[in-house]
């Protein structure tokens, strides 16, 4: 079976033909998502196209999938914020495409809040943030979409079960043991509780659909 290489965006500038040797003797493979501040090499599928259709200027096109390691500079709570309210994050280090500077530390992103949902009996609330805007160093706007990486496989926070609120003895047996009593909670479930994520959480915000960036050759944003 054929395995698929992928090109990948890097917290530091890279030699492009040192990459693509390695590409041909197949010494790269996927590695895990790095987390913030990690200088690692962070993978992106499907490849990153690259053209230049003017000698003055590259354009790129950066997949779905691409991760961008942030930092929240918006306090966030279901308590008090409401749907759409707006969120900010910036990048918390360079990234580079081979040896280009595509953002550099503290690019700005601009998202809102896409889900708000309050805690209930028997739920916790749920909170989910979406990105609509890269802001560059420039003044220059990018239109993205894109979530944060979470837990669930809805990109949400919360939204956990509460457990029941009577406790009462069951017995469990194991073998070679045997008999023991442990306290389980059923009847009706607790209150859920609110979801609070403080300034200064490291997140990785995922884009949903492909990115096109037009670089002046000259341009270090």
């Amino acid at each position: 079976m054929t395995t698929m290489k992928r090109l990948i965006l890097t917290s530091e500038p890279l030699n492009r033909w040192a990459l693509l040797g390695f590409l041909a003797l197949g010494l790269l493979s996927a590695q895990p998502l790095a987390r913030a501040g990690d200088t690692s090499l962070i993978p992106i599928s499907p490849p990153v196209q690259r053209s230049e259709p003017d000698p003055r200027f590259i354009n790129y096109t950066l997949p779905a999938g691409t991760a961008f390691h942030v930092l929240l500079q918006t306090p966030l709570s279901t308590e008090i914020n409401q749907l759409d309210d707006p969120v900010e994050v910036i990048s918390n280090q360079h990234l580079y495409l081979y040896e280009e500077l595509m953002f550099p530390k503290n690019t700005r992103f601009i998202g809102k809040v896409s889900q708000l949902e309050p805690p209930i009996q028997g739920r916790d609330a749920i909170l989910a943030v979406t990105f609509q805007e890269i802001i560059l160093h420039n003044g220059e706007k990018l239109p993205i979409q894109a979530h944060v990486r979470t837990d669930r496989k809805d990109h949400t926070w919360g939204g956990k079960l509460t457990q029941g609120t009577k406790p009462y003895l069951s017995t469990q047996r194991v073998a070679g043991i045997g008999e023991y009593n442990k306290v389980v909670f059923g009847g009706p479930r607790a209150m859920g509780v609110h979801v609070t994520i403080p300034p200064g959480e490291h997140w990785t915000i995922i884009l949903d659909q492909p990115l096109s960036i037009t670089k002046a050759k000259a341009d270090r944003f």
